[in-house]
């Protein structure tokens, strides 16, 4: 632990390239941000934690405090998963947060929810089981399938329809993990200090607390949560006794999304978590997020909790660039997505009016049972395969977000637009394009944990990218062999003059990189000639790259990219699937966000 961050320390590959990708570029204690390599990073900083509880030194204290407020202040998605950057499976900067390319690494999930234990251990407060649970719930529970035999590798938050859960991969590290919470969920439920018995997990369970004095007392907890608010404890003490009960009341209904500002709910709710002790009303006594009932229990002593589980629409900080104009739903401490199946095949299309009401009912034969939302809304729709689009009236189902990607693959959206603009339907070449075609061909076909959204529609698809690093819509990526031309063709409805183009190349700062050069050539009856440019071609990242050139009437348009060529060392983690490779390896890669033409 202490040996973290100082110089003089053999390391090697990607370690010595990049230290922060084991949280080794400072010492840990002087560490205030969370960064690298996340499953890493929580690996470490739950050590951290028992580090300071069981040594009393501030340092460490102070070092995990300013580290978990970084994550939940800035760098936590509202399922509760981390890790925005694929490369390096790393924390992004903060409010970084891209829905369809996040990784949120299962295993991360994991050691996301055991650290936030451990900081419940190490300051007694329900804070940190807000955040465990909403990781439970959400971005751990989708990692496996309702049949238990498919597995997410990465969870996003976001689907075009080309992702899906996988049977295998050359990294099987997120099933074992599954397992390991599951086989210890257990001991997180209930918690005990020298006075105090802590209820802070609502799931149906029996269990035995050793009490200071000796007494032992056991609990029965009935319960139908998340899916119901209704929770009844009963304690059976060895003898009669006075002790301490801290019954956790949950931040969402306590209007709280999450500790910080990083999410906050859009509407307001009146309804007030209610408390009974032997079927008489008992007074909300708050404590560091608790419900705290001191009494002389008794064998048969009753505790029933009811949490209201309105429908709550969530909006995220304005600061979370991909987020602004969309609505999340959720109920209790369930986030909802909208998938395809119970939406007429379709998810992104959806647009959320702020005057759009909910229900929530069960349905036993939907996903082996689900709690659905369902409301109002409306959904842009193509009319006859034209440009048009129009908003028509659409009932929303929404399902919970762990059970999504169960029925094969499909759009879905946990962020639902509240802007007609921000809403997305598959986009058709405009005029006067026919056909796109390229050197590396149209069609993708991925492993199922990486690049779902690499498709040719990129090009055409209208959308003004955030940086060449967005990855929160279509992008179309071509790996050309050394030696070989590489290209992208728009072909015409009939001949058209044309005599500008400009490109938004994509770098996802990983192996995918803006190329060296590119130029413009027309078809001119069975040959390709290049445009007479009458401005310098120019390759910059983060903005549109356009050039004019003499008009030219055509019944064709080529892109014609030279991509850089880069060096990748045996040793570190290298190209095509970010791992540690054998063998010295040059790579050319390229991406487009958007090309354009007039």
């Amino acid at each position: 632990m202490d040996g973290r961050g100082k110089d003089g320390y053999p390391r090697a590959g990607e370690y010595a390239i990049d230290r922060t990708y084991a949280q080794d570029h400072t010492p840990v204690v002087k560490q205030d941000e969370a960064v690298g390599h996340c499953v890493r990073a929580t690996f470490l900083y739950i050590p951290l934690t028992d580090l300071a509880a069981l040594t009393g030194r501030p340092e460490y204290r102070e070092a995990a405090d300013k580290i978990w407020e970084d994550v939940v202040h800035h760098k936590l998605y509202l399922t509760g998963s981390i890790g925005s950057i694929r490369f390096h499976e790393q924390f992004g900067s903060a409010y970084e947060l891209p829905n369809l390319s996040a990784w949120n690494e299962t295993c991360a999930s994991y050691g996301n929810i055991v650290w936030n234990q451990r900081m419940f251990q190490l300051h007694q407060a329900t804070r940190y089981i807000d955040v465990l649970e909403r990781v439970l719930y959400n971005g751990f529970a989708d990692g496996v399938s309702l049949k238990g035999d498919r597995f997410f590798y990465q969870n996003p938050l976001r689907s075009f329809g080309n992702y899906e859960r996988f049977e295998w991969i050359d990294v099987p590290c997120c099933p074992p993990n599954v397992v390991r919470l599951m086989a210890s969920l257990g001991s997180y439920i209930y918690a005990q200090s020298s006075d105090s018995v802590y209820v802070n997990l609502f799931i149906a369970s029996n269990a035995k607390v050793s009490l200071p004095s000796g007494n032992t007392v056991a609990i029965q907890q009935e319960t139908r949560y998340p899916w119901e608010g209704a929770v009844s404890i009963r304690l059976d003490p060895e003898r009669a006794e006075p002790f301490t009960m801290l019954v956790r009341i949950p931040g969402w209904a306590r209007n709280e999304v999450l500790p910080g500002d990083l999410y906050e709910y859009a509407d307001k709710s009146e309804e007030k978590p209610t408390l009974n002790v032997n079927d008489r009303p008992g007074e909300l006594r708050m404590e560091r997020g608790y419900a705290r009932i001191e009494r002389k229990w008794t064998r048969g002593d009753k505790v029933e909790l009811h949490l209201p589980m309105p429908v709550r629409r969530v909006k995220a900080n304005a600061q979370v660039r991909e987020d602004r104009g969309t609505v999340a739903l959720q109920r209790g401490p369930l986030v909802y997505c909208a998938e395809w199946p119970d939406n007429d095949g379709h998810a992104l299309n959806l647009i959320v009016p702020g005057n759009a009401k909910f229900e929530s009912h069960w349905r036993p034969e939907l996903l082996n049972g689900v709690q659905v939302v369902t409301g109002n809304v409306e959904a842009l729709q193509r009319e006859d395969n034209s440009s048009e689009l129009k908003r028509q009236p659409h009932q929303l189902v929404a399902i919970p977000y762990l059970a999504w990607s169960n029925r094969g693959p499909g759009e879905m959206a946990v962020w639902m637009s509240s802007e007609p603009q921000k809403a997305w339907v598959a986009p058709l070449p405009p005029d006067p394009i026919h056909a796109v075609r390229s050197s590396g061909g149209v069609q993708k076909v991925w492993t199922g944990y990486n690049d779902q959204n690499d498709d040719i529609r990129a090009l055409y698809d209208g959308k003004d990218p955030i940086s060449s690093a967005d990855e929160s819509c279509l992008y179309f990526r071509m790996r050309p062999e050394p030696g070989t031309v590489a290209w992208v063709e728009y072909e015409f409805k009939s001949p058209a003059k044309m005599s500008s183009a400009q490109v938004y190349w994509f770098d996802d700062r990983r192996f995918c990189r803006v190329p060296r050069s590119w130029r413009v050539l027309y078809k001119d009856g069975d040959a390709w000639k290049p445009v007479a440019n009458v401005e310098p071609y120019v390759v910059a990242k983060d903005k549109f790259n356009a050039v004019r050139f003499a008009p030219v009437t055509t019944v064709a348009l080529r892109l014609e990219v030279e991509p850089a060529t880069r060096l990748y060392k045996a040793g570190q983690i290298g190209p095509p699937a970010a791992m540690f490779i054998d063998k010295d390896t040059q790579w050319r890669e390229f991406g487009l966000l958007e090309w354009r033409i007039s």
